[in-house]
């Protein structure tokens, strides 16, 4: 046990020479569009279930069922957030998001290899575990490597990773289960979780102290005391924070409606797949009731002997 804490405990400070201002902006690039390309593909691991639910309910698997499973993803990922979260704080964020990124795809493979609900709630739960070890350590490498003058930039360049992550799933993802099937789906999404790894592991870096470089307060000139001062409000309770703090101030209620929006944008993009998809594009479906339909002449009944005929194609 003690092996694997140390090995993902992180990387201790390295000796170099002379601080070298274009090596330093090298290496950090490279930490930065390998760790936001690797989010893309986590992304992608994570909305992959989306775009195959319309091909699992042509499978026999009910919307209520496919409720479950998704469901499973966002109670682990939240979960995951608050301990992850504080893990990568004394992470190598290269081998803790690695190994997240690798067990996402690791899931997403194994999604593709049955229809069984249980097990398919069970192998996307994990998933979101898997998920929540990807955004702690992109925090925690945008702290390390990048200035507080600079870091809200990077921070909004590396955030599209998310909108980026959503279109190539809607777009290449779902071709890819148009054309060939929703197990080639799920089959390409390991694939391009897999290539993340390689991208974190290859380009990545964990700390500029790791690297040889001084700390970036150091580098930026930021004493170590400047930047705790202008943090101390973390260490401010959170009652006193609330009442003095935030009491006074009119911002609290819109930001706390604001928290709807991601249940908005959660449910929307989770079910939309489905509803928006012709009724004639997905036998044996009714596009108003999400239930099954009755069999007509061009759609076949999902029963039983046609469900294994599916499965076993």
């Amino acid at each position: 046990m003690s092996g694997i804490i140390a090995f993902f405990r992180a990387s201790p400070p390295k000796a170099g020479a002379a601080f070298d201002e274009h090596r330093f902006r090298r290496v950090r690039w490279q930490t930065f569009i390998a760790m936001t390309l690797a989010y893309v593909t986590f992304y992608v691991c994570r909305l992959s279930f989306t775009v195959a639910k319309s091909a699992l309910v042509e499978l026999g698997i009910t919307p209520t069922e496919l409720g479950m499973i998704g469901s499973t993803l966002f109670f682990s990922y939240a979960i995951g957030k608050l301990v992850n979260g504080f893990i990568a704080d004394h992470a190598n964020v290269v081998r803790y998001m690695s190994l997240g990124l690798l067990l996402s795809a690791g899931m997403n493979l194994m999604m593709g290899m049955t229809t069984n609900a249980l097990l398919l709630a069970i192998f996307w739960g994990i998933n979101g575990w898997a998920q929540s070890m990807g955004v702690g350590p992109c925090a925690v490498s945008l702290a390390r490597w990048y200035g507080v003058k600079e870091r809200g930039t990077f921070y909004g360049i590396w955030s599209t990773a998310h909108n980026i992550g959503e279109a190539v799933t809607y777009m290449v993802i779902a071709a890819v289960i148009a054309g060939f099937g929703w197990q080639m789906g799920y089959l390409s999404t390991a694939a391009l979780g897999a290539a993340g790894v390689v991208l974190l592991v290859l380009f990545m870096h964990d700390s500029p102290q790791s690297s040889g470089f001084p700390s970036i307060n150091v580098i930026r000139d930021e004493p170590q005391e400047e930047v705790e001062a202008r943090g101390s409000v973390f260490k401010t309770s959170c009652w006193r924070c609330a009442t003095r703090r935030c009491g006074p101030s009119p911002s609290p209620p819109p930001l706390c409606t604001s928290t709807a929006t991601p249940s908005t944008h959660g449910g929307s993009s989770f079910w939309s797949r489905i509803k928006l998809i012709p009724p004639w594009r997905r036998p044996g479906l009714s596009a108003s009731t999400l239930s099954p339909a009755s069999p007509g002449p061009s759609s076949p009944a999902c029963s039983p002997t046609a469900f294994s005929r599916a499965t076993a194609a």
